[in-house]
């Protein structure tokens, strides 16, 4: 088998996508043809032999794509989240202005108003932090010609964590525009259920992005890191995931408490959103703090 061959063996062999192995394998034989003619290719001569052993060439190929194709798919789910943020906002500003918030029991039945306002409310805070910690990640690293699987492994998770709680927040959306379709204007059903359709589309998309390299097998070692790489402040809770989850229930429990109260001047309502906050931080820490290398 000639050099090239050898080299589209290990690269499929490794699980790197036909296109790219299709455009790599055209460059190097552009290469080979103006080194040493084109019968270096099937002759072994020279010209192949400086690029090395296909092995060892296919292997650092296929380490630097799914870097790459990490860091893309990081960029893009972030990019998609913040075209669902921009819905949401949009959604609600225009609600709050111009209609007027329905109370939860004024549609259609609560068995969808309450789920739709849940998702609404916590699948953007989910969102937020798995797509945040994604994207800083591949900032970070981006430098780096190679990442060590682990690495890679972690950063797809935070953005899949990230998109599947920007899809539910999005559903949530489109649930609440139906529920209430019978009491809020047309126009405004139209621009949230438009925004919303939308905004899942780009999620997809973003999904699908992400889903690019996956299949590429990396051999690059070494650890993951966790949130305390990319948080140099909060080190010194590092080994204590316990102590960091109470912090965190009581720092978001607190600030949203105080906001709360400040809004809507009362003190008891600010308290019960404050807890729910704190509560929420906590099962989400609980469940999802291992895929996004909050602990351990």
């Amino acid at each position: 088998m000639s050099w090239l061959g050898d080299f589209e063996a290990e690269l499929s062999a490794r699980g790197v996508r036909p296109a790219v192995r299709a455009r790599l394998l055209a460059e190097l034989a552009d290469h080979i043809a103006c080194d040493g003619g084109a019968a270096a290719a099937d002759a072994g001569t020279s010209a192949c032999a400086r690029l090395g052993v296909p092995r060892e060439i296919a292997r650092q190929y296929a380490d630097e794509l799914a870097a790459d194709d990490a860091r893309h798919g990081a960029f893009a789910a972030f990019a998609a989240l913040s075209c669902a943020a921009v819905a949401l906002v949009v959604s609600q500003i225009t609600l709050g202005r111009f209609v007027g918030y329905p109370g939860f029991d004024h549609g259609f039945s609560v068995a969808l108003s309450l789920p739709a306002i849940f998702a609404m409310v916590v699948g953007p805070q989910v969102a937020l932090i798995g797509g945040t910690l994604a994207a800083w990640r591949a900032i970070r690293r981006r430098r780096a010609t190679v990442l060590a699987g682990a690495e890679i492994a972690l950063v797809r998770r935070r953005a899949r964590v990230g998109l599947a709680a920007g899809v539910v927040t999005m559903s949530g959306l489109l649930l609440y525009t139906a529920d209430f379709i019978g009491v809020v204007p047309a126009w405004w059903t139209a621009l949230s259920g438009g925004l919303g359709v939308a905004a899942i589309a780009a999620l997809l998309a973003a999904r699908r992005t992400l889903g690019q390299g996956a299949q590429t097998v990396v051999f690059a070692s070494g650890p993951s890191g966790d949130l305390f790489d990319d948080i140099p402040p909060l080190r010194r809770l590092r080994g204590h995931p316990l102590a960091l989850c109470l912090s965190g229930a009581l720092a978001s429990g607190t600030a949203v408490t105080l906001a709360e109260w400040h809004a809507e001047h009362s003190l008891a309502e600010g308290l019960q959103r404050g807890i729910f906050e704190a509560v929420a931080l906590t099962v989400g820490f609980a469940l999802l703090g291992r895929a996004v290398g909050a602990r351990r």
